[in-house]
């Protein structure tokens, strides 16, 4: 992401009133490590137009995410021009004709310091209205948000039952330390798909020698899970694993956070084309796919499952592709902080749970789940002060 530093140098080099245009990634219009940037531009520029491709492959050599942005050096209220282009049949590759066809004027409101709102100029207000009415996520769960272990080496530590089975045959202790797992793709929007998946749960600090079968498991690939040393050579090849203070049989991440997993807790994939937020209460690990909420709160979950909350993140956070045709959104744990959630009386709070609970037993499936989201949109809705007009507009009815 070097490209970031060639945009505050232009503008070093720029004198006032002249003209920056940069085809880069726009990535740093929501990633975190984009925040200085999107301040320092908004303070010192008038953004002219933003023609932002997606994840469309207009490098045929290069998978990126380019967008064209032009800028003039002094700050004059200007309302910049957004162009979202949804593929490359024609007009394109006419990028004029594409802008004076599907640009959309933005509020000078819309580009306001670290905090840029890029898209539909009907769910500007209602980005702003969640914003005003909620609180951040980060700060409603007192950042107890926490993301899914990582081995350094699946092969050793994950196991199917057979396996399994055959550790606690061999030494019944081996139980002590085998969790059922889940990952990424398994976490769908009010259930976990069952799986024949198992982790060997060897935490920093473990006493290997307590468990003798799993030891001589985990001994088989013992070359391909040593540590790198810190002072290795960078030109001498190494087969094992990242440089790290933990030993070869111990998984790689300091998961000092473990007894989380061992909590109900909300969960929900990094990356996702659809709400994909439900509950677990069976003691399930996570690999680093998931992230997890220590929390056993049903309203919130019923807040995250929600159409309003999808369409605040398809606005703020990085899109893969178009959100409202299948994209998928990258769900980065400093982004899914930001998440307004409404304050809620206790009636309201309590009425969400029970739906909650009812999507849950349902495991999502069937006609009456659909009635009970209506039921979660519209309350939600409610909450955030937003109107039926608005609601529909979320939910792409009535164009």
């Amino acid at each position: 992401d070097l490209y970031v530093y060639f945009y505050a140098r232009a503008l070093q080099s720029l004198r006032d009133g002249g003209m920056l245009c940069f085809i880069t990634p726009n990535k740093w219009f929501r990633a975190n490590y984009g925040a200085r940037l999107r301040e320092h531009i908004a303070s010192r520029t008038s953004v002219l137009s933003i023609t932002d491709f997606g994840e469309l492959p207009v490098f045929q050599s290069a998978a990126t995410f380019p967008m064209i942005f032009i800028a003039k050096k002094g700050t004059s209220g200007s309302s910049p021009l957004f162009t979202q282009v949804k593929d490359l049949a024609p007009p394109y590759p006419d990028v004029q004709a594409i802008i004076s066809e599907r640009g959309e004027q933005l509020p000078t409101s819309a580009i306001r310091g670290a905090n840029w709102l890029l898209g539909d100029l009907s769910k500007t207000h209602i980005i702003e209205q969640m914003k005003k009415s909620g609180y951040p996520l980060g700060d409603y769960v007192g950042k107890n948000i926490y993301r899914g272990i990582l081995t350094g080496f699946n092969e050793a530590f994950v196991i199917d039952n057979q396996t399994r089975i055959a550790l606690i045959s061999s030494d019944p202790k081996s139980s002590e330390i085998i969790k059922p797992l889940a990952i990424g793709d398994d976490v769908r929007k009010w259930h976990i798909r069952e799986n024949d998946r198992w982790l060997i749960f060897t935490r920093r600090g473990v006493d290997i020698s307590r468990y003798p079968a799993i030891h001589r498991h985990l001994a088989q690939c013992r070359e391909d899970l040593e540590p790198k040393p810190r002072n290795w050579p960078s030109s001498k090849e190494w087969k094992g694993r990242k440089p790290g203070s933990y030993k070869w049989y111990e998984i790689q991440d300091e998961v000092a956070y473990y007894l989380v997993f061992e909590q109900p807790k909300i969960v929900f994939p990094d990356i996702a084309k659809e709400s994909r937020f439900t509950f677990d209460t069976e003691c399930k690990y996570f690999g680093n796919t998931v992230y997890l909420i220590a929390t056993g709160d049903l309203f919130l979950l019923a807040v995250l499952n929600t159409s309003i909350i999808w369409q605040f993140a398809s606005q703020q956070m990085t899109v893969l592709g178009d959100a409202e045709k299948g994209g998928r959104l990258r769900f980065f744990r400093q982004f899914v902080e930001q998440l307004p959630i409404p304050n809620a009386p206790a009636d309201e709070r309590a009425a969400l749970a029970t739906l909650s609970q009812q999507c849950l037993a349902a495991r999502g499936q069937g006609p009456q789940v659909a009635a009970w989201e209506a039921e979660i949109d519209e309350r939600v809705a409610r909450l955030y002060g937003l109107s039926s007009a608005d609601l529909n507009a979320i939910r792409g009815e009535g164009r």
